[in-house]
């Protein structure tokens, strides 16, 4: 017969959890509508010009202006 193992994990102590960082504005949005922003400006310029980074600044600026952030 065989004697299987038993891995104990303990409880982690709340006082040693990391705190939760606080949200940048930008992450008030979730990255599928950031990118789904970027997408449309990206199509917006039939395509042309590929620049990612660029895009994804301008959806997260817009989509911050939309609420009221700036």
């Amino acid at each position: 017969m065989s004697n299987p193992k038993v891995k104990v994990i303990q409880k982690a102590d709340p006082s040693k959890q990391p705190k939760p960082h606080q949200k940048d504005s930008a992450s008030t949005f979730s990255d599928d509508e950031i990118r789904a922003r970027a997408y449309q400006i990206y199509e917006s310029r039939d395509r042309n010009n590929n620049s990612p980074d660029e895009d994804w600044i301008q959806a997260e600026t817009e989509l911050m202006e939309l609420v009221g952030g700036k």
